[in-house]
């Protein structure tokens, strides 16, 4: 009687589990942001390898107008340039994203300053645009093209702005797809944006095929907010946007205790992050993980300046969102050997790490069955035939 009430309880957790949504590789995708630590020697390819063995599928290339239109009607374009050598070259996709607007700032060429984004001569000079990197990127797969960069900071509760902005974004979307038929267009907006100003974002979106969402768990002063927050907020997004993919192009946990966190809350952010990604499977397509490797003193200084921010909690949010430390080589924090399992136990890559961080529903499933079958044995040598069959029918419908 026990080893029954056992296998009955097994068969019920078999249901249970075997009903639950788990991410696949086939439908849900992981992005890695790839930067370099101190030692240049582990450069760039090396880098990539590291994001390549975990399982990551495409890679995002951040660009504003400004930086590939350096001044009016002129280009600088090798960066797209290098990405056409070599992300084919591993057969990698790539997210272009591509700026009019940075967080707080408006990032258009000298002369179309002061020019509304509903403007026809802001609207063409950015299909120009399109036309330059379209000619640079022929052999380039683009997973999706991203129009702007948590934008709704700089529009704020400004609904002019909003409606001429998403003037603009239908436009350059609809032309960016006669440039690139089937393309998937997005613009990415701060998850405190989407929630904030949903209406306004709502709107925006209309006819974006992917939602693009930016989210760090923070405060307002730049402390963390619990890790348990990020299945209440993926919750959220996913009740907001039911019918569209959801891409977060932004996605981070810094570890500064200057941030009220630690790199032991770090690493309970991407195992929560893993356990919310399971239950929202059918909608959360991409996650790109920020940063690889903590950002050099050089760079986070370069950023305090731009955001206009010299608040010690922000300026360690920015130096510390790397999943490896930034000096010498690198050193893996606790978050990228959490990365590597939980990837690994769903299927994303074979790296042989031991893994003590839990238990996949896959490996559960499994333990499941094989304790099943040996119970099976016993219990065919039972002498009713009515448990035979009763048996063999639950047996069929899990499997």
């Amino acid at each position: 009687m026990y080893k029954k009430a056992i296998f009955t309880l097994l068969i019920l957790l078999l249901y249970t589990y075997s009903s639950h949504s788990q991410i696949t590789p086939s439908n849900n995708k992981i992005g890695l942001d790839i930067n370099m630590p101190q030692n240049k020697s582990f450069n760039y390819d090396s880098c990539f390898a590291l994001g390549v063995n975990l399982g990551m599928s495409q890679v995002g290339i951040h660009q504003t107008w400004t930086a590939l239109e350096t001044a009016p009607n002129t280009f600088n374009l090798s960066i797209l340039d290098i990405a056409n050598i070599y992300y084919p070259a591993y057969n990698i996709p790539i997210d272009l994203n591509i700026d009019p607007l940075e967080t707080n700032h408006i990032e258009v060429p000298s002369d179309l300053v002061s020019v509304a984004f509903n403007n026809s001569t802001m609207i063409n000079r950015f299909k120009t645009l399109l036309d330059s990197v379209k000619i640079h990127i022929p052999k380039v797969t683009l997973s999706s093209l991203v129009i702007g960069s948590e934008g709704d900071i700089y529009m704020g509760n400004n609904a002019t702005l909003w409606s001429q902005y998403k003037v603009f974004y239908d436009s350059v979307a609809a032309y960016a797809k006669t440039l690139w038929p089937g393309l998937k267009v997005a613009t990415e907006l701060t998850f405190s944006g989407i929630t904030a100003y949903r209406t306004y974002a709502q709107t925006l979106n209309t006819n974006s095929d992917y939602i693009g969402v930016s989210y760090y768990p923070l405060n307002y002063d730049f402390t963390v907010k619990p890790v348990s927050t990020v299945s209440v907020d993926m919750d959220t997004v996913v009740s907001l946007y039911n019918s569209k993919p959801i891409c977060f192009y932004q996605y981070g946990y810094p570890s500064s205790t200057s941030c009220k966190s630690s790199e032991a809350m770090q690493k309970q952010f991407i195992t929560e992050t893993f356990k919310s990604w399971d239950k929202h499977a059918a909608h959360i397509r991409l996650i790109d993980f920020t940063w690889l490797h903590d950002m050099d003193t050089a760079l986070v200084s370069y950023y305090a300046k731009y955001y206009g921010l010299n608040d010690t909690s922000f300026l360690e949010f920015l130096h510390t969102l790397g999943f490896r430390t930034w000096d010498g080589n690198g050193k893996d924090k606790p978050a990228f050997v959490e990365l590597q399992c939980q990837t690994k136990q769903r299927g994303y890559n074979t790296l042989t790490i031991s893994c003590t961080t839990g238990i996949s529903e896959n490996i559960f499933l499994k333990m499941l069955l094989r304790y099943g079958q040996t119970l099976q044995q016993e219990l065919f040598q039972s002498a009713l035939q009515i448990q035979k069959i009763q048996f063999k029918y639950i047996i069929v419908q899990v499997c």
